[in-house]
């Protein structure tokens, strides 16, 4: 088995004007997906992470330096995170198709991690 991770691309202003009760049917939504996988052995951890856009942090001439980012000029962040365990990229493509991020149109980044063992 291999450890995968879903990058839930977003862009916040997309649910700005979303009713109270449809972000709770979402949550709802989401709760039940990651309750599934739970379940089932495959999924071992997610957030969502806040809407600020982050920091950067790069070496450069005089050191190291600090930006805004990733995202600062544009609306695509990484809003959020689940990590999945899965027999190969296919598999862990059929535990994406069924999230509710996929399910809404938002992109869905599946990157196996490489581990040292």
């Amino acid at each position: 088995m291999g450890q995968f991770m879903l990058l839930l691309h977003d862009d916040a202003s997309e649910d700005a004007e979303l009713s109270a009760a449809e972000m709770q049917d979402i949550i709802a939504r989401y709760r039940a997906w990651s309750q599934k996988w739970r379940e089932s052995g495959h999924l071992t951890g997610g957030e969502k992470l806040t809407d600020d856009p982050g920091r950067i942090i790069r070496s450069g001439a005089q050191g190291m330096i600090v930006s805004d980012g990733p995202y600062s000029e544009t609306k695509d962040v990484i809003g959020g995170y689940f990590l999945i365990v899965a027999e190969d990229y296919a598999a862990a493509e059929t535990i994406a198709r069924d999230c509710p991020h996929a399910q809404r149109g938002k992109p869905v980044e599946i990157r196996q991690i490489h581990t040292f063992d």
